[in-house]
């Protein structure tokens, strides 16, 4: 696991001139529970570090340590089952007894985004969007009657990517 709890800062994050006020100095900063978003969803990073600057606060951060943020965050969302891993894909793939090919026209994609979500060596997972859809087909394949509640397991799908939403429902408009 990456170690996001790092003790000294990351060597290329030095002092250095800062480039908003001229006047200070960008300082290797320690920021614990950082709050970032990752493709727009929200994050805190338990350890942060980033330059900021002795007079006008800016902040800065380097590329490899956004990289290790980012990584940490990718393994918090393997923990916690928010994508579908290869094995579930070719599962659902498999359950419905379709091939490739088929599986791609009923989800709308192509064969080779099936072939690639399906792989144990992927380095790239499918789309949050994809996946979502995925996890209502096999929600609807587990559901007696084939019903799913869309909205109720969307809302706790977004709960595993730290979102927290409210629906206004037709009841609570009326």
């Amino acid at each position: 696991m990456t170690d996001i709890h790092r003790h000294t800062p990351p060597a290329e994050l030095t002092p250095t001139a800062c480039d908003e006020c001229v006047d200070g100095t960008v300082l290797p900063t320690r920021v614990l529970n950082y709050k970032t978003a990752f493709q727009g969803y929200p994050y805190i990073v338990p350890v942060a570090w980033i330059g900021i600057c002795d007079k006008c606060r800016a902040r800065q951060s380097t590329a490899q340590e956004h990289q290790r943020w980012k990584a940490h965050y990718e393994q918090h969302l393997a923990a916690a089952k928010a994508l579908l891993d290869p094995a579930a894909i070719e599962t659902l793939r498999g359950r419905l007894g379709l091939g490739k090919k088929e599986f791609a026209q009923l989800i709308g994609t192509t064969r080779q985004s099936v072939h690639a979500w399906g792989n144990a060596e992927r380095t790239t997972p499918q789309g949050r969007g994809a996946d979502l859809l995925l996890k209502l087909v096999f929600a609807a394949l587990e559901a007696d009657d084939g019903r799913v509640d869309v909205l109720g397991h969307l809302l706790a799908e977004a709960k595993k990517w730290g979102v927290e939403l409210e629906i206004a429902t037709a009841e609570a408009a009326g």
